[in-house]
């Protein structure tokens, strides 16, 4: 078939004119592996058309790793929306033989993106790697490799500045309340105590604060005798007791 003209579009694309009347877009790299510029006839267009959709398809994906680092598992959810399985897994291969796909890279960067940048503990960064599909073997044998001083560095960092910021709680209470929070976080139950086990959690300044505070909310409510028990009953529930 005939090609009479050919129009520029944007991402590398041309519309092509067929004399038929008709018109597809294709991508340059295709009419140059097909030699269309010079020859201006296509011999078989279904071929063609297919060659064109699977190196847009191909494209798109370069497109999307180059925004960041992906994993195969994130490439394939993003293709499949566009195209059928078989061209997502034929995209795939060909990205993994041209090192646009690579788990075990893809992981390392990001436990190191993750301790440093969200100061995540390794469990929370095994969890979320884990919702990525990736081979449990590759995460672990690349969380062996991180430098546990990294770790540990950081937790105490975050629990010195959650501690300086609490203006409500001390002693077990508040000890109950870091080691969730820093769990939540993906830290070792194991470290965490360790480092609280070294820290003041008693809060005196706190304590009074808190007295007076609610003294002053519920002196009018109730009988001294009650106000004190209530006082005291509210305080312990913060960990605040002398």
């Amino acid at each position: 078939m005939k090609i009479i003209k050919y129009k520029k579009m944007s991402n590398n694309k041309y519309k092509v004119f067929l004399e038929n009347n008709e018109n597809i877009v294709l991508h340059e790299n295709i009419i140059l592996k097909y030699n269309l510029l010079i020859e201006k006839n296509i011999d078989n267009l279904e071929k063609l058309q297919r060659d064109n959709n699977n190196y847009l398809i191909y494209d798109m994906a370069l497109k999307y790793i180059n925004i960041k680092m992906r994993s195969k598992y994130e490439i394939y959810n993003y293709l499949i929306k566009k195209c059928d399985k078989k061209i997502v897994d034929e995209t795939i291969e060909k990205l993994k033989e041209n090192g646009y796909i690579n788990d075990r890279q893809y992981v390392k960067s990001f436990i190191v993106d993750k301790i440093n940048l969200n100061k995540y503990g390794e469990n929370r960064i095994k969890s979320e790697l884990l919702k990525l599909k990736i081979d449990e073997n590759i995460i672990n044998e690349e969380l062996e490799n991180i430098n546990e001083d990294d770790i540990i560095n950081n937790l105490e960092t975050l629990i010195d500045k959650k501690m300086k910021s609490n203006k409500t709680y001390a002693g077990d209470v508040l000890k109950q309340k870091l080691l969730s929070d820093f769990m939540n976080k993906g830290y070792k139950k194991e470290d965490i105590l360790k480092i609280l086990d070294n820290k003041d959690l008693s809060n005196d300044d706190l304590y009074e604060k808190e007295y007076n505070k609610l003294y002053n909310k519920y002196q009018k409510k109730y009988s001294s005798e009650q106000l004190e028990y209530i006082i005291k009953q509210k305080l312990y529930q913060k960990g605040l007791k002398k």
